[in-house]
């Protein structure tokens, strides 16, 4: 909502003031004695109530949360035609199964990302929307309760980390919080620049060199710069990194990868005594990539595109996260929920046979504070102190 309020508010400011707002999966409770589907529409309805002014003016339509993936002509259709969406339910819910698979949990995945270590750097990638900064931000804290020092930091422009670590009554202390915000990167790379090259200039020189550096791969370099110190400072301590959209994140693997060969190519010292970030990210004992994905078949696939790019590019994801299963829920009454739930496993099932020696799971949390719900759930420390 947050993130769509901004849009509209954006293209108002575009002078594109024509717009309506679509809402889909709509959840409400078929069971009222499901308390996990009570509380799904109880967030459900206080985020439509709180939804920023700008969308409250526009026409809005609403679509219900369904019981099946809209996969396919039939389905698609059902959309749009409520006659056809409630024959399909039916049959659907004819055909409920129950649920049944275990994956290791996030309190696992810790564990392991620990073991014989106390740095390294760990990144969450994904497509936008599948949970890789609440997984990012459990994971921080979990390894910061743990006694190690940790590095939280966010490459994503919508950076929502704050808005998980707020929902704390207290940062761990050995929890630093720090994002790679690309405008004050490039002020901060450009004040650098022209201050070193700057001395010597008239004030002619100096203008003419602040207009140079204003161009558009300015900011890639900057935000580079900021990523590769990041990256270096995982020899000491743990870093978690949030990463950008799969787009962004690609691109600025792309620009590592570049200045990699660049280094590469133009230094006159052993290849064998440099180590560059893109060769950092190759090393998968320090760096360890976590793919997060949703039980669906099209967040699947996004994730399974995105481990196939990196691969080429030698990277191998450590393990895959798979975020928000309603199969790892129990005592789910809810007929939908129940439905929706059974076509995860087969999706989690693949997942974990062929595409990634290690996946982990987090289970459907209906809360509204979602860090302080996972961590109360996994995190020791945080059992202990309360």
């Amino acid at each position: 909502m947050k993130e769509a309020g901004k849009t509209s508010r954006d293209l108002i400011d575009l002078g594109m003031a024509n717009q309506s707002l679509l809402i889909n999966g709509i959840f409400q409770a078929r069971d009222q004695t499901d308390t996990t589907a009570l509380k799904m529409e109880k967030i459900a309805e206080r985020e439509l109530l709180e939804m920023p002014g700008t969308l409250k003016n526009l026409a809005a339509e609403r679509y219900a949360l369904l019981p099946y993936n809209v996969l396919g002509l039939e389905k698609l259709r059902s959309v749009f035609d409520t006659d056809l969406q409630s024959k399909i339910v039916s049959a659907e819910f004819l055909k409920l199964t129950e649920a049944g698979h275990l994956l290791p949990d996030l309190k696992a995945l810790v564990d392991e990302l620990e073991k014989n270590s106390d740095s390294g750097l760990i990144m969450t990638m994904g497509k936008g929307g599948v949970g890789k900064t609440i997984v990012a931000a459990s994971i921080a804290t979990m390894l910061a309760h743990r006694g190690h020092t940790v590095l939280l930091t966010t490459t994503d422009p919508a950076a929502h980390i704050r808005n998980f670590m707020d929902q704390l009554t207290a940062i761990p202390e050995k929890l630093t919080i720090e994002r790679i915000d690309p405008k004050i990167e490039t002020k901060d790379y450009i004040d650098k620049i022209a201050a070193q090259k700057g001395k010597h200039l008239d004030e002619e020189g100096k203008k003419l060199l602040r207009e140079d550096l204003q161009s558009p791969c300015t900011e890639e370099v900057a935000v580079f710069h900021a990523f590769s110190k990041a990256i270096q400072s995982a020899r000491r301590r743990f870093v978690v990194m949030d990463t950008a959209p799969t787009g962004h994140t690609l691109l600025l693997l792309d620009t590592t990868g570049s200045y990699h060969k660049e280094i590469m190519k133009n230094m006159a010292v052993s290849p064998s005594k440099i180590t560059t970030p893109y060769m950092m990210l190759q090393d998968g004992v320090f760096a360890k990539i976590l793919l997060v994905a949703l039980p669906e078949t099209t967040p699947m696939r996004e994730a399974e595109a995105l481990q196939k790019d990196l691969q080429r590019a030698g990277i191998v994801p450590y393990a895959w996260v798979i975020n928000e299963c309603l199969s790892a829920v129990n005592d789910l009454k809810d007929p939908l929920l129940r439905k929706r739930a059974s076509a995860e496993v087969p999706i989690i099932d693949h997942i974990a046979a062929h595409l990634s020696k290690r996946a982990f799971e987090i289970p459907y949390i209906a809360e509204e504070k979602l860090l302080p719900a996972i961590l109360s759930r996994y995190d020791d420390a945080v059992i202990q102190a309360t």
